[in-house]
């Protein structure tokens, strides 16, 4: 799952985050539970002037949760070097994992970490776990076709910036992917283009498989901003799968999650 931290960050600006880190830590006297990239850097297809999208999980100290107002649960800060810092408080996010909000099951998965050591290494593991009690393809499915739409509602005569495709190309192969394997999809943009080969091995799968590469291929040697004609073949199985993967979403059941294991989990933080 993970890639070699000095190969896809730069020295520099690994320290440069690593300093952003424990800035931010002390300045909100919190603790960093996880830190990760996330993005275009962590999906695998990232341009040359893309930036470092830093997401982190954090945890107040104990009697900050025993108060009458309730502590800060999010993080928002913007760096020098095109660093990008935000962070979850994470019993913000284990309310939000009860519903099975995307978010987490992306981070926990990310290639590229920040801040490793046992103790992070064995927090990321539990929450790992526990996140797949949790797992709802109907909720997922219906989170990346959204965001797929959103993306699509941007296209312009026909035309798209490469990059926004990419983000209607991302959504829309995770939630095949939940569709096929009723799992959380990954989150690196290459294991949701195999799986149209090691699911599917059919000769229509396979040409999009490739037509899918050779676009990926052109974004990464692209800017933010170039823009593309919409590619009619990989659009018409974009099509395809928005309708088809909306349809078996819909008929899915939505199942109740029990809270009880999130909030044990929460109390052994302490």
């Amino acid at each position: 799952m993970q890639v070699n931290l000095e190969n896809a960050i730069p020295k520099n600006i690994q320290i440069y985050i690593e300093e952003c880190l424990k800035k931010v830590e002390q300045e909100k006297n919190i603790k960093i539970l996880y830190a990760c990239e996330s993005g275009s850097r962590a999906w695998g297809f990232d341009s040359p002037d893309s930036d470092y999208d830093v997401r982190f999980l954090f945890v107040h100290q104990k009697q900050k949760y025993l108060a009458v107002n309730s502590p800060l649960d999010s993080i928002d800060k913007f760096f020098d070097n095109d660093v990008d810092l935000s962070a979850w408080d994470i019993k913000k996010t284990l309310g939000l994992l009860l519903k099975s909000n995307a978010t987490p099951f992306e981070w926990l998965q990310s290639p590229i970490l920040y801040r490793q050591n046992k103790e992070t290494e064995h927090f990321r593991n539990l929450f790992w776990e526990l996140s797949k009690e949790y797992f709802s393809a109907k909720t997922l499915i219906f989170h990346y076709l959204g965001i797929a739409k959103g993306m699509l509602s941007k296209v312009e005569n026909n035309q798209i910036s490469i990059k926004k495709y990419f983000y209607v190309l991302r959504p829309v192969l995770a939630a095949y992917y939940i569709k096929t394997r009723n799992e959380a999809a990954p989150m690196e943009f290459k294991f949701l283009v195999e799986n149209l080969n090691n699911f599917e091995k059919n000769t229509s799968n396979i040409e999009i498989k490739k037509a899918i590469e050779n676009l990926w291929k052109q974004k990464m040697l692209a800017k933010e901003s170039d823009k593309i004609e919409i590619p009619t073949f990989i659009h018409s199985f974009v099509k395809k799968q928005i309708s088809e993967c909306g349809m078996y979403a819909s008929n899915l059941k939505r199942e109740e999650k029990k809270i009880e294991p999130l909030n044990e989990f929460f109390r052994n933080l302490f």
